[in-house]
């Protein structure tokens, strides 16, 4: 049991970085409402309890923090109940970070392919920053995305990373079965839309290896002692590519 579950934490570790566009919609998965329900279980509707009206990114980055806090751990009890699974709480807890990070790179892989449609469409050639009706209709774009992110259709994305999830863990079957894994996972998708179409936009960061005060805390089973990360429980959220930490990542060191 220990190796088996430790070849699918391997799994999940390779697997998560290595995200790509156009892939199929899988049949078996639960086709997601786009909007949580007011009654929804699994996560609690914990991350999206407040208005999706409210898209400032002070309540965006609140309910990131949310999504840490309250839905990750609806979800891991909602994944504790699966008899496979009632054991591997390190394999949980992995499966709970790649789906926000696969999250993001389903987001951000479907909004640059819009923007890339629309200069297509229009015949825009070049840098946007050298031509400033190029600039002008990419702000238009990024507007018109930010001002839908409460109502866009991201049925495609969930159904994206949940498909992503079942193929890794294919030994997993039960994961399909799981409302409160699908429903954080819709979740973390629209809240990762609203974060992505900022301006600037969020991104994350998981992939320092050293310990920073400003942008990580311990977990409390870490040796407080080292600097070394030895493993992400949640990312950090960056502000744009080289701006402030908005929320500390949780690392073990």
């Amino acid at each position: 049991m220990q190796a088996a579950e430790q070849q699918l934490k391997q799994r999940l570790a390779v697997e998560t970085p290595r995200i790509t566009g156009g892939l199929s919609l899988v049949d078996s998965i639960p086709n997601p409402s786009n909007r949580p329900s007011n009654g929804s279980t699994g996560t609690g509707g914990g991350a999206e309890s407040g208005s999706l009206l409210d898209k400032r990114p002070s309540a965006l980055i609140r309910r990131y923090g949310a999504l840490y806090a309250q839905a990750r751990i609806d979800t891991f009890d909602a994944l504790e109940k699966l008899p496979q699974l009632s054991d591997c709480d390190e394999l949980k807890s992995k499966l709970l970070f790649s789906v926000v990070v696969l999250a993001f790179r389903s987001v951000g892989n479907t909004i640059a392919d819009m923007k890339s449609q629309v200069r297509r469409a229009l015949r825009v050639k070049g840098d946007a920053s050298s031509d400033p009706y190029a600039e002008d209709l990419e702000a238009s774009v990024e507007l018109y995305l930010r001002s839908k992110a409460e109502d866009f259709d991201v049925t495609k994305n969930i159904q994206d990373v949940c498909q992503q999830i079942l193929a890794t863990l294919y030994d997993y079957p039960c994961l399909k079965e799981c409302r409160g894994l699908i429903t954080y996972v819709g979740d973390s998708v629209r809240l990762a839309w609203a974060l992505s179409t900022q301006t600037p936009p969020y991104r994350l960061e998981f992939e320092a290896r050293a310990f920073r005060p400003d942008y990580h805390v311990r977990f409390h089973s870490s040796n407080q002692g080292s600097d070394h990360i030895r493993n992400y429980l949640w990312p950090a959220l960056i502000e744009a590519e080289n701006g402030p930490c908005v929320h500390k990542g949780v690392v073990i060191t």
